[in-house]
């Protein structure tokens, strides 16, 4: 009901619980203040969205894990899939990062950086550069990146009482 929350449902038009959820996580004020080519990640998601901009993603092997999300890295857990995918991380190693990303822990982001770009280069899915560029992403996303199953969660609530509002 915020001032802010309903400004951008209507530039986004969500339409289905997966998008209210991105919504809910990318106006957060790290989101609308993370900036990449001139233009917030709030927006890149709008107006990739909209078909305004073409979805990028970091390399295609990401696309999987950042369809859903327009090429924004929304989620908390998207960069726990991208370490496991890319570096081979068993889910504890990708814990690590959601807990430098949740807790912004910069000494622990530092430590699993070096393991993140070793485990690209093991596992050849992505050339050293391609892994420092991605976790340099990872890292700027660490500033705004939501847990996906609060984000659910308050679009759950979000919804319904939208829709009692409307109704009742």
């Amino acid at each position: 009901e915020s001032q802010l929350g309903k400004t951008w449902s209507k530039r986004l038009q969500p339409r289905n619980i997966e998008e209210l959820s991105a919504l809910i996580a990318i106006i957060r004020p790290g989101t609308l203040k993370a900036m990449q080519d001139g233009k917030s990640m709030t927006w890149h998601y709008v107006d990739r969205r909209h078909g305004r901009d073409p979805v990028a993603f970091y390399h295609p092997a990401l696309e999987p894990i950042l369809y859903k999300t327009q090429g924004v890295l929304v989620y908390q857990e998207q960069a726990m899939q991208i370490a496991t995918l890319l570096a081979g991380f068993n889910m504890k190693e990708a814990d690590e990062l959601r807990k430098a990303i949740g807790k912004k822990k910069a000494d622990v982001m530092a430590k699993v950086r070096i393991k993140f770009i070793d485990g690209c280069d093991k596992m050849g899915i992505v050339s050293v550069s391609e892994a420092q560029e991605i976790f340099n992403g990872i890292e700027k996303s660490a500033r705004y990146s939501f847990n996906k199953s609060h984000s659910v969660s308050y679009a759950v609530d979000s919804y319904w009482s939208a829709w009692w509002k409307a109704n009742y």
